[in-house]
């Protein structure tokens, strides 16, 4: 029985470590898989980098347009969205209380005036004594300023438009009681805008006035608008670092309103070429980004093989899908855009397909 059971467990361990050993050969000499990839090559670049914000437009002139007294609305000389001048009437309020008033003040200057005349002429007569002139004088002088005060008051009863522009909508009606400051309408002088924008002030020294600004905005997507930077304001904000810039841009067709959001990009001076790849060639990790790079190698059989070698690379600024590389490759490596998941260091790939509008972005190697 022990002889037996000797020889029973003896082939059990022998039959398990000849499995062992047969599975560990065969990996062993299982040929690696050959990953499917795309490439692109890495190429000199005159990489011009730009200082990006978000801004905020405003028209250069905008209000919202009010009268300066109270008083019922007597016609109404404008349309939502109407084009008007400057001086163009809007709105004309009722003026007839103080028309009386104005008419009976006139009267009362021209009997003060005609008194005025009088004395002067009898002092000349030593008639009147000076002092009868003078009070005749301030007499006039006070009726002269009631006149002008009720004209004044009239003139402020027309609402009219304080510069050029485009009105909004109307948000009186006739017969409505409006008291003082209350808005009749929007206007808004399209013609050119104004974008208020903040920049790190480390870039503070890349700015200047009548830089070259473009900008960008949801509404016109793929439309790059061109201006000039108008105003940088002196104080830098102590909390945030921060400073306030101004940029102006021309709006003949009047695309750009008051109120949108727009992305602007101040370019710096352009310096050395730079080595740029795809940014989708770029695994993110944090141990340290990095690439893989395509180098033919010579296989077991003589023949010559193409294998992924990861390279860590310090990447620069990004724009319109490039990435600056820093360091870690040169400028004609061939470097993986797609399916480095798949891939680790020694890797076997076969190309394909190459992506030439990102070979083509990356520019030729010089």
């Amino acid at each position: 029985m022990l002889a037996g059971s000797a020889i029973v467990f003896g082939g059990v361990f022998g039959f398990v470590a000849f499995k062992n050993h047969m599975i560990k050969q065969f990996f062993a000499t299982m040929p690696k898989p050959v990953v499917a990839v795309t490439i692109a090559k890495a190429g000199l670049t005159e990489w011009r980098a730009v200082v990006p914000a978000v801004g905020t437009l405003q028209a250069v002139n905008g209000v919202d347009i009010s009268g300066a007294m109270s008083g019922l609305v007597k016609s109404i000389a404008f349309e939502s969205g109407q084009d008007v001048r400057k001086g163009h009437v809007l709105v004309q309020l009722d003026t007839d209380v103080e028309m009386g008033d104005l008419r009976s003040a006139q009267a009362e200057l021209a009997l003060a005036r005609t008194s005025y005349d009088r004395s002067a002429t009898l002092l000349r007569s030593n008639t009147v004594s000076v002092a009868a002139l003078e009070k005749a004088e301030a007499e006039l002088k006070v009726r002269q300023a009631k006149v002008a005060g009720l004209q004044a008051q009239i003139a402020k009863k027309t609402i009219a438009a304080p510069f050029d522009g485009r009105l909004g909508v109307r948000k009186v009606d006739l017969g409505q009681y409006v008291q003082p400051g209350q808005m009749v309408a929007n206007l808004q002088d399209l013609s050119l805008m104004l974008c208020d924008f903040s920049v790190s002030q480390k870039d503070l020294g890349l700015l200047g006035i009548g830089q070259a600004v473009r900008m960008t905005t949801d509404a016109w997507p793929g439309v790059v608008f061109e201006g000039t930077v108008a105003a940088i304001e002196p104080l830098v904000d102590a909390k945030t670092g921060m400073v306030s810039v101004q940029a102006r841009f021309p709006n003949a067709d009047g695309n750009l309103r008051p109120g949108m959001f727009a992305r602007i990009e101040i370019e710096r001076p352009s310096g050395a070429p730079v080595v740029t790849v795809p940014a989708s060639a770029v695994a993110y990790n944090l141990h340290g980004d990095a690439v893989f790079v395509v180098r033919e190698d010579a296989g077991p059989d003589g023949k010559t093989v193409s294998k992924a070698e990861r390279a860590v690379v310090q990447l620069g600024e990004r724009k319109d899908g490039m990435v600056v590389i820093r360091s870690g490759i040169s400028p004609g490596d061939v470097v993986v855009t797609s399916g480095q998941v798949k891939l680790e260091h020694g890797s076997l790939v076969s190309v394909a397909a190459s992506d030439p509008l990102k070979t083509a972005a990356a520019g030729a190697v010089r």
